[in-house]
């Protein structure tokens, strides 16, 4: 598992109001704390997301809270799919520990469809990888939209 810390959710000194719609609208958002590896299925290669990474696990409204957390069994699918969305790559390591821009320039159907393969590998739960696929077929345009305007500082995983 990867090491995460929360990030505080900002509404200290906030008025009231602000402080309800923050907590309305908030999406906890966590730091990855070190490199963290993991093996892609179907033989894809091993993948490192880098220290500094910073995502809000799965993007779920908070009225859908009840029946599916973004914490919970989708959570390092979407840690996952949401760096291959801010950078449109994702590192991979070689057998001598050499990384390299795994599938740079795919386009977001490649990365859905590497979430539902992974989601389907770590909780084989066949209904919710499909639906979730296809709420992000539907809707993923306008993250992966606002994804490709963003300026990014390149986090590169320690080498070893």
């Amino acid at each position: 598992m990867p090491k995460l810390s929360p990030l505080p959710t900002q509404i200290k000194d906030k008025h009231p109001y602000l402080r309800f719609y923050t907590w309305i609208t908030f999406r906890r958002r966590w730091e990855v704390l070190e490199d963290w590896k993991l093996q892609l299925p179907h033989g894809q290669p091993c993948i490192v997301i880098p220290q500094g990474f910073l995502f809000d696990g799965v993007s779920v409204p908070k009225p859908l809270h009840w029946f599916l957390s973004p914490t919970g069994v989708l959570f390092i699918p979407g840690l996952v799919h949401d760096f291959a969305y801010r950078y449109g790559y994702l590192w991979a390591c070689d057998e001598e520990g050499n990384v390299y821009k795994y599938q740079e320039g795919s386009s977001r159907y490649f990365w859905d469809s590497t979430f539902k393969a992974l989601g389907l590998e770590l909780n084989e739960m066949y209904v919710l990888n499909t639906f979730s696929h296809l709420i992000l077929f539907t809707f993923g345009w306008i993250s992966w939209k606002e994804n490709r305007k963003k300026p990014f500082h390149e986090l590169k995983p320690i080498q070893s």
